[in-house]
């Protein structure tokens, strides 16, 4: 049935003349009786009741009005959501990102998209970097923001922030006594450390391998938080992202490694390939590296 024939029906049936439908449908008055006819034909009934001066509604004529209208509006309401869609406007957006840079930026960010995109369903986790990735690759979530995914993995990567390393150590710990602190320092003491897979854990890794220093691997915790509150506690030092130590607990001191000058990236991913919700991620994208210019601007 041809949509067309049902809205030609419709304006026929409201206004009571093919003469006034004509000029609101913007159709010659012959057009307008095909349409009719092909829609009687293959309904098989009459429409109107051609017997009297004024066009009036059969029995058969009523019923398909109710139907029009609602098929109708129907389909004007699919399209404006599918407008929406397009337009970044509505939609579910799924973002995925590692604690730091969500505990420092995320609020903010949330708080601005929903009050401009209320119509948008936004789902965030909190992940690991390889998680991140993985999740992307698997159409899990819409956009990442984490350390670089993979060479040639079939994700793009767009820089926003250089993050470095700092130490954490208790206010009372005896390496504060020392006017700076080297990697080389650390080979005796309980590391707090990440779970693996996680591009901090990997750089610290990598770092202590590279100068052939043990690597004492005290705890293994998956929160920064937790991290946080055990060097507090005294159980150990810990090596963090310097996002993650904007706020530290009582009783703890941020030092810096002398001997290890880490710069690790961190970004926006995508997939290669456009999503439908390519808008609203440019919009969330747009946010969140507003809200990185505007923190540095101030720091």
């Amino acid at each position: 049935m041809d949509l067309r024939h049902l809205q030609t029906f419709k304006v026929i049936a409201e206004t009571g003349s093919f003469v006034q439908a004509a000029e609101r449908l913007q159709y010659a008055q012959s057009t307008l009786t095909l349409h009719i006819q092909q829609l009687e034909a293959e309904l098989g009934v009459e429409l109107f009741d051609r017997q009297r001066r004024k066009i009036q509604l059969t029995a058969a004529g009523h019923t398909l009005l109710i139907h029009a209208q609602h098929v109708l509006n129907h389909v004007e309401q699919m399209q404006q959501d599918l407008s929406d869609l397009a337009a970044g406007e509505s939609g579910t957006l799924r973002v995925g990102m590692i604690e730091p840079i969500a505990r420092l930026y995320l609020m903010q960010v949330m708080c601005t998209f929903h009050e401009r995109y209320p119509r948008i369903r936004l789902t965030i986790e909190i992940l690991s970097t390889n998680r991140t990735h993985e999740q992307l690759l698997a159409n899990q979530i819409d956009l990442g923001i984490s350390t670089p995914p993979p060479a040639n993995g079939g994700l793009n990567f767009e820089p926003i922030l250089t993050e470095t390393p700092v130490l954490l150590l208790p206010e009372n710990h005896v390496l504060l006594q020392q006017d700076e602190i080297v990697l080389s320092d650390l080979c005796a003491e309980c590391l707090l450390l990440t779970d693996p897979p996680c591009a901090y854990r990997m750089a610290i890794e990598q770092a202590f391998m590279a100068r052939g220093l043990p690597l004492a691997i005290g705890i293994e915790i998956g929160s920064l938080e937790i991290i946080k509150q055990a060097v507090q506690q005294g159980m150990g030092v810990a090596i963090m992202p310097k996002l993650a130590t904007y706020h530290i607990p009582d009783g703890t001191v941020i030092r810096r490694i002398k001997d290890w000058k880490l710069h690790l990236p961190l970004g926006l991913i995508t997939r290669e390939v456009p999503l439908p919700q390519s808008k609203a991620i440019q919009a969330f994208s747009s946010l969140f590296k507003q809200a990185v210019a505007d923190a540095g601007a101030a720091a």
